[in-house]
């Protein structure tokens, strides 16, 4: 049996803070769109055992009794002061009542997990963090239990120092990637001793995950999702200008607060294309979250060049299977460049274990998203500028590639 401490905690603000601003901009602009998402595993040979499947289910339907409280939305008020009072009135009585469905093809008790979810936008939109990190935990709990929680904190602790010293601005992106609630509440707790100061030009910003902001007293941070842009061209039916969209639609809800820009979801290339003098001076900055990091800063350089903006009022959120060693690279390389930067790491934070039998193996981490699959009865994609991170329905896929290059944004 779990200890209360080690248990994630029925909170609805156990989620990250771009589900709560994207289901915000979605309420404003697409309050009637349904949508679908789909759990994607992208490596075949991670299995799931019958005892794993069956407390999965138990812990999905757990998720019903989940409230946002009074204190909560008091804390999202003035931690969060972009989140509009309308917006949090409908927080008030959401409710996590969508069907999930959750299949398992077990073959000698070891099977694939199949999830999808089903529903209003605005509604399912907040599926996608919670039903990942259970699937993690009901993995490392009942499937693969070689390891433990032994030297999380000192080793969060000797990364959260070369970060800080290397000068990177760094966040905790972990929540859907951790291993289990435990391992998060740890490696925030000990990140939040390094909080930028008048030493130190580095630090951490903040965390994505909501509650652990709120118990550890730093910032809730966060950017938007792929699924945004996904969305938008799906129901506005385009691809060649999806970006510009979706770009003008979250800046007309959140006002320029937010204002970092996502930009691999149908190719680097067809976000520039959308990314003009207007637009940019509306953001803040870019994230990169797939492709070469150098060539990406070289490339966002050369565009705000281009258009007459100094790259040195911008900054780059990075953000793609980050480690210190790899931040630490960037950094040095954006500092010779002129650019801002800033990081969001995840997975090495909330998912870097070792084999309890042989500290000399890895715990591997499991390597599954949640996409979403269509909008409004359309098909969604994602042309990401890493091939492997496509996701939607192959044709889909290909038709869009196609339309992209006829048009050269591909």
């Amino acid at each position: 049996m779990l200890s209360v401490e080690e248990r994630a905690p029925a909170s609805i603000l156990d989620q990250d803070l771009q589900k709560f601003c994207m289901q915000q901009a979605v309420l404003e602009h697409y309050p009637l769109a349904t949508a679908e998402y789909e759990f994607i595993n992208r490596d075949p040979s991670t299995l799931f055992n019958r005892a794993s499947f069956e407390w999965l289910q138990g812990q999905i339907a757990k998720l019903g009794d989940i409230r946002v409280t009074v204190e909560e939305l008091e804390y999202l008020r003035t931690a969060c002061p972009y989140l509009s009072a309308k917006y949090l009135a409908f927080l008030s009585g959401f409710c996590f009542n969508p069907a999930v469905e959750v299949c398992c093809s077990l073959d000698e008790g070891a099977g694939t997990l199949n999830l999808r979810v089903r529903g209003a936008w605005v509604q399912v939109i907040l599926y996608e963090v919670p039903l990942l990190a259970l699937v993690a935990e009901a993995h490392y709990r009942l499937v693969e239990t070689d390891w433990c929680h032994e030297g999380q904190r000192e080793n969060t602790a000797a990364k959260g120092a070369r970060l800080t010293q290397a000068g990177c601005r760094f966040a905790e992106f972990g929540t859907r990637r951790r291993r289990d609630f435990k391992t998060q509440d740890i490696v925030v707790s000990e990140l939040a001793r390094f909080k930028p100061s008048s030493n130190h030009v580095g630090g951490m910003t903040g965390t994505s995950n909501v509650y652990l902001a709120r118990k550890y007293g730093v910032s809730p941070v966060g950017t938007v999702g792929h699924e945004w842009v996904m969305g938008v061209a799906a129901i506005e039916d385009t691809y060649e200008h999806a970006n510009r969209l979706a770009l003008q639609k979250w800046h007309q809800t959140f006002r320029g607060c937010l204002g970092i820009a996502l930009t691999d979801t149908l190719s680097t290339k067809a976000f520039f294309a959308d990314f003009d003098h207007a637009m940019v001076v509306k953001y803040a900055g870019v994230r990169h979250d797939s492709g070469d990091p150098l060539a990406f800063a070289q490339a966002v350089s050369e565009h705000y060049a281009k258009l007459g903006i100094d790259s040195s009022t911008k900054t780059i959120v990075f953000s793609d299977s980050l480690t210190p060693d790899t931040a630490v690279n960037i950094k040095q390389h954006c500092d010779q460049s002129g650019i801002g930067c800033m990081f969001g790491i995840g997975t090495n934070f909330t998912n870097d274990y070792r084999r309890a039998s042989n500290a000399a193996s890895a715990s591997s981490a499991l390597n599954i998203v949640i996409k979403l699959l269509k909008c409004n009865n359309r098909p969604c994609v994602k042309l990401s500028d890493d091939k492997t991170k496509y996701t939607g329905d192959p044709d889909e896929v290909h038709r869009a590639q196609l339309l992209l290059c006829q048009l050269q944004l591909f």
